[in-house]
């Protein structure tokens, strides 16, 4: 695989697809962990490759396409989100091959809320064969980790050795920055889909509806999923001043962010949130949309670093919602948090991923 032009070989083994989208594309956490950093890596002349995974008894781990060709070869295999236990069974087989091993974590899994959809699909009593259980031996018998965010990167150091943080970084020459002609009156918006949520939403319900209502402003929820909970009424927001776009691939997902004036980010005070990154506002700022986020370390963090706002009350929420109606300062918080977006761009990220799987192959 690796030749004289080439500097090392990574291939990325997922099942996080969307399927049934043509052309097939990865899924948000496939998309932001694997898909962008490998195209980073091919900047730096690195060979590389992402599909399913598949395991031959001679050559190990290797891509299978979809035409069911595999290639293997791989200097590094960086698994993300398989917890099969068809993987988990070839473990041992693929690192006696030689092979390094590498689990990506953005989530965890072993904090998640009954409420988030994932807790019933990943638990060993629904699913036998493919759980958090076999995901957490995975990652156990893995040669290094790499983690999104400091809360995970103290998780697992503690339990192994290997651990790395990489931060997430956001593809922002593909966004657009959105006009704003809302003036007095901005739509304050959510992107996002409910089944996937810790009672975030329910964070804000006890003052938002009624201070829309009063100051004559609409709300938008883009990302709404079939037979999932509308977000206006997990925030008890009337249905008559909302409005709803459905859930679309990840090509396609920037759009999502042209019919919201004001960004919301609630999150629940619970360590699962704790361990999830600040993407969000990343998109929000990419989009050019000025966003107020829950006190939460990823987003303190982001607005320590010039990007976003944080509240922890529901007058600290109503101070920004109020700050934010006038046109004039959202369109300052636009451009403060688009040109400090720039320590943030997967360009910024390239050598982190360099340096931290060049180490690891040299494990």
């Amino acid at each position: 695989m690796v030749t004289e032009e080439r500097r090392h070989s990574v291939g990325v083994l997922t099942l996080d697809w969307s399927w049934g989208s043509k052309p097939l594309q990865p899924n948000g956490c496939a998309w932001y962990r694997c898909w962008l950093p490998i195209k980073e890596l091919e900047k730096e002349n690195w060979a590389v490759g992402m599909g399913f995974p598949g395991f031959h008894p001679d050559r190990g781990y290797g891509i299978v396409l979809q035409n069911k060709k595999a290639i293997h070869g791989w200097d590094v295999l960086i698994f993300k989100l398989l917890m099969d236990k068809r993987v988990e069974e070839h473990m041992e087989e693929g690192k006696k091959l030689g092979q390094k091993i590498v689990v990506d974590i953005d989530d965890w899994f072993d904090g998640l809320e009954e409420t988030n959809r994932a807790y019933q699909a990943t638990d060993p009593l629904n699913n036998p064969d493919n759980n958090r259980e076999i995901y957490a031996r995975i990652i156990d018998q893995a040669d290094a980790v790499i983690t999104s965010t400091p809360f995970l990167y103290d998780i697992y150091s503690k339990k192994r050795k290997n651990v790395y943080l990489v931060r997430n970084g956001i593809d922002v020459d593909r966004w657009k920055k959105r006009k704003d002609r809302a003036k007095w009156r901005p739509t304050v918006g959510w992107v996002g889909a409910t089944p996937w949520r810790s009672r975030d939403l329910e964070q804000l319900s006890s003052f938002i509806g009624s201070y829309l209502v009063l100051n004559k402003l609409k709300f938008h929820h883009s990302g709404h999923t079939l037979k999932a909970p509308l977000a206006s009424d997990q925030l008890e927001i009337p249905k008559s001043i909302c409005s709803t776009s459905p859930l679309i691939t990840i090509l396609e997902y920037p759009r999502l962010f042209q019919k919201i004036d004001i960004g919301i980010v609630p999150l629940n005070d619970v360590p699962f949130n704790h361990a999830k990154s600040f993407i969000k506002g990343l998109e929000y700022a990419a989009a050019g949309v000025p966003f107020i986020a829950s006190n939460n370390p990823e987003y303190n963090y982001l607005a320590d670093h010039g990007v976003g706002r944080v509240a922890s009350t529901s007058g600290e929420w109503i101070h920004h919602l109020e700050e934010l109606r006038d046109p004039v300062k959202r369109a300052n918080d636009v451009e403060e948090n688009y040109e400090k977006l720039k320590q943030f761009t997967m360009d910024a990220r390239r050598q982190d991923w360099v340096e931290v799987l060049s180490e690891i192959i040299a494990l």
